[in-house]
């Protein structure tokens, strides 16, 4: 049982690693924070259940940082906060509060309130008064620099005024307001440019521009809120006195913030913030609650990563209702139609929304979605807006429900779904405008070539001037530069910004390359994995020709890749033996440079041998091994073929085991494996 654990812990785990890198450093966030939340309380509530994995708390406090700016070591890390989600977990706040610090549960703890603004943590160092460095949060420990980049906000002092310590390092958020918010990205549309999903999104970005000019046109906004590092002639007693000092220094405080004596002001608190959550000017996702007295917050300490004096309990979701005008269909690059759903434009989340997805079809028909139906619209803080229900009592009698098409919208052909699949697809493939204009967006985008100023708009406008019909023509473009420096909204500087940015991607690593050719089913993890199975384009080519046929030792090479089955492996060959792919890539490959995939594994005697597992392993999970397999530099199999070096076996090892013994594969067992592994 406790393997089960481990491994669902490890899941879990992988999940919240992989969403906290969106949400903190690539600031591009994919699920609410609510379902963020979710998954953070799962994971902490099975540490909970199982106290003898304490070992296992997490302790990561944001995402690892980038290589942009110079780093910083915190003298006194920043951590992050202890989440609760009802009135419960807070009064559980105030009595593990109160055991902890041997007090009677009776006694009324004076607790600060502070609306928890949804921006940017920075670190603000001060010596005599002058601002001499400014840090992200980063991982917790470890910052980045950005001095110059905040220097440029007026809400922040570059100097302190009087009666203020010899050195003190202030803690704060930075954000952006609503309506900056909302300019910024009209700016964005503008210039065919990335728009922000959230005003944090936009303040995080901000802050991390490598062009200062560009960031005193983004208007951002600052609250003090905490304390780091200080000199000892710098002296306060609760969390009030020290919001109080701040101001007096020059620096804004939020002017909401409330010291609630008992627990019944913490829950007036609480309401009214709710109730004026719509109208403030800025984004807001919880109240944080704070033990007002410092020498209590010094008694009480920290976690493993988030002080014992403090907890944020969570605002709930803003639902708004608005009407559903149309249902239009979108066709992606891989042919994916989505219903999407015209609205009423309405305020939610701090951003006016008039278009949600619907996903597919089988979702339109759980939810019952109509034509001009009132819907119940979600958005916390998430890049998609999300329908959660459908308001019955104001449906139109003569309401109809919603018929999918069969026909494609972009090019005519027909459409089909498939039994086991809820997405219904156009069949057009390569004729379909619609799919090659998003193949094309995604061909330039960040993880793949990241081609800067050639965004959405610019390339369906190129695509149906047929300047740009295929990858190739993307790096051909130089000889319409004439023509496009006259074409409204371009001009010189900007066509020449962009030709400078296509010619600076003219080399790529193999696996960006792979993920940039837009294949189904093949994202940024599968392409990692066939570069490092195949090393070269030639290569991967020549085995996927091989590999239609399938007694071909490529074909099974291929579907024995850990997380490749065989409906990916049929994806994989009908994209490389399709004609006119071949000939996009014959022509493509007189244009740019493929680097041949590089393990930055150790080297071992492992390295380049495939590896299959089986059973239940008992001093690990199954991710963990597989990751010690790659650090070896060896590959990662899911089935047992020819091609096999070894099998390492756990508990209950199934057919594997039966299997290479019959083809004299080299059977490890978990004791033997634990002593390669250390040797």
């Amino acid at each position: 049982m406790k393997i089960e654990i481990i491994n669902k812990l490890n899941s879990l785990n992988t999940k919240i690693n992989y969403h906290n890198k969106k949400y903190h450093f690539e600031d591009n966030p994919e699920i609410t924070d609510f379902e963020f939340d979710e998954l953070c309380k799962e994971y902490d509530n099975l540490i909970l259940a199982h106290p003898e994995l304490h070992f296992m708390e997490r302790k990561s406090i944001g995402s690892n940082i980038s290589n942009q700016f110079e780093k910083f070591q915190h003298a006194k890390p920043m951590g992050s906060l202890v989440n609760a989600f009802t009135f419960g977990d807070v009064r559980d706040f105030i009595d593990r509060t109160n055991k902890f610090l041997s007090l009677n549960k009776k006694n009324e703890l004076e607790i600060m309130c502070e609306p928890k603004i949804d921006g940017l943590s920075i670190s603000l160092l001060y010596l005599n008064g002058s601002l001499i460095e400014a840090v992200t949060r980063g991982d917790g420990s470890i910052g980045e620099i950005v001095t110059e980049n905040v220097k440029t906000i007026k809400d922040i002092p570059h100097t302190l005024l009087s009666k203020h310590p010899k050195f003190i390092e202030i803690r704060g958020e930075i954000f952006m307001n609503k309506e900056n918010f909302n300019l910024l990205n009209q700016s964005q549309v503008a210039k065919a440019q990335k728009i922000f999903a959230t005003p944090r999104n936009a303040a995080a970005g901000s802050i991390r521009q490598k062009e200062v000019e560009t960031l005193k046109d983004r208007k951002l906004n600052f609250f003090a809120f905490s304390v780091g590092e200080f000199t000892n002639d710098f002296i306060f007693e609760t969390q009030e006195e020290l919001l109080n000092n701040f101001r007096r220094m020059g620096l804004k405080i939020n002017d909401l913030n409330h010291k609630a004596k008992n627990f019944k002001e913490l829950e007036a608190f609480y309401f009214d913030i709710l109730s004026k959550r719509n109208k403030l000017d800025y984004e807001i996702d919880g109240i944080v609650y704070k033990i007002d007295n410092i020498n209590l917050q010094r008694r009480l300490g920290n976690l493993s990563r988030a002080p014992r004096w403090a907890v944020a309990h969570k605002l709930p979701p803003e639902i708004v209702e608005t009407k559903i005008l149309n249902i239009e269909t979108q066709v992606g690059r891989t042919g994916a139609l989505t219903p999407v759903g015209k609205l009423e434009p309405i305020k939610v989340g701090g951003v006016i929304v008039s278009n949600v997805s619907l996903h597919n079809e089988d979702e339109i028909s759980r939810k019952d979605i109509r034509i001009g139906d009132t819907i119940k619209l979600q958005r916390a803080g998430d890049v998609i807006p999300k329908v959660i229900g459908v308001n019955l009592e104001k449906r139109s009698s003569n309401s109809k429900k919603y018929s999918p098409p069969e026909i494609c919208p972009s090019c005519k052909s027909y459409t089909v779904k498939s039994p086991d699949e809820a997405i219904r697809r156009c069949t057009g493939g390569v004729i379909c405008p619609a799919q090659s204009v998003e193949k094309l967006k995604h061909f330039v985008s960040k993880n793949a070539f990241n081609i800067d100023g050639l965004g959405d708009k610019l390339i369906e406008m190129l695509f149906n001037e047929k300047i740009i019909t295929d990858f190739n023509d993307i790096f051909e473009i130089k000889k319409y530069e004439d023509y496009l420096i006259k074409k409204e909204g371009l001009g010189a500087l900007s066509i020449t910004n962009l030709l400078k940015s296509i010619d600076s991607k003219r080399s790529i690593k193999l696996d960006k390359l792979i993920y940039a050719l837009g294949i189904r089913q093949i994202g940024e993890t599968n392409s990692k994995l066939l570069a490092h199975n195949y090393n070269s384009f030639d290569n991967l080519c020549l085995e996927m020709l091989q590999a239609k046929d399938k007694t071909n030792e490529s074909y099974y090479k291929l579907i024995s890749i850990d997380q490749i089955g065989e409906k990916i492996a049929i994806d994989l060959i009908s994209y490389f033996n399709s004609p006119a792919n071949k000939n996009i890539f014959k022509k493509l490959l007189k244009n740019i440079t493929i680097e041949n995939y590089t393990d930055l594994s150790i080297q071992s005697p492992y390295s380049g041998k495939t590896i299959v597992l089986t059973g239940t392993l008992k001093t690990m999970s199954r991710d963990e091994a597989k990751q010690l397999i790659q650090r070896m530099g060896a590959k990662i199999g899911n089935t047992i073929s020819k091609n096999t070096d070894y099998l390492i076996i756990g508990d209950n090892p199934g057919s594997k085991a039966k299997k290479a013994e019959e083809l004299n594969v080299k059977i490890i067992n978990e004791d033997e494996w634990i002593k390669i592994i250390k040797e």
